[in-house]
């Protein structure tokens, strides 16, 4: 069976705040799909209430045959697939199934950028591109921190995640 065939989960990126209207819309046209929802207690100046958010703001998953995503692209409200070098990126099954059991249990789940302090990671563009060093985070600001080993120091650079790669 080729690629084209098989079933895969895909990440879709939606106007703010439509993730609900875009599972109705695939609910309506039978794809399968999962948008990931977290009860939050929303302030208002008259009221407290629970409403329950999407997990991953502006993002839903279907489970659809790779050569049906232009389908799910012509829905309303759907932005663009989730790619890496042009190419639609499938989601793995145990990642959906990880979420479906953290959802699960009662918990707080918080949603936390792709790197985390102490990942190794590369600089992928600009001037310092392809230096190598370490993630940390002080006082609410992630640094790439360069540890030279031979003297014992680092050196802490505050730079902008989207530049980085996790080695």
């Amino acid at each position: 069976m080729s690629i084209e065939k098989e079933l895969h989960w895909y990440a879709f990126v939606t106007k703010p705040r439509h993730e609900k209207k875009v599972k109705s819309y695939m609910d309506s046209v039978g794809i399968t799909n999962f948008l990931p929802l977290r009860k939050t207690l929303r302030q208002w100046k008259d009221r407290r209430r629970w409403v329950e958010m999407p997990l991953f703001s502006c993002y839903i998953f279907c489970q659809i045959e790779y050569i049906y995503r232009y389908d799910v692209l012509k829905l309303p409200s759907v932005v663009r697939v989730v790619s890496f070098n042009q190419q639609p990126t499938p989601v793995r099954q145990q990642e959906i199934e990880a979420i479906q059991r953290l959802l699960r249990y009662k918990e707080d789940v918080f949603v936390g950028d792709g790197l985390v302090p102490g990942d190794r990671v590369r600089i992928s563009t600009g001037p310092l591109h392809g230096l190598e060093g370490v993630l940390s985070e002080q006082r609410g600001n992630k640094w790439f921190v360069v540890y030279i080993s031979a003297i014992g120091k680092s050196v802490y650079v505050d730079i902008q995640e989207n530049v980085l790669e996790k080695i």
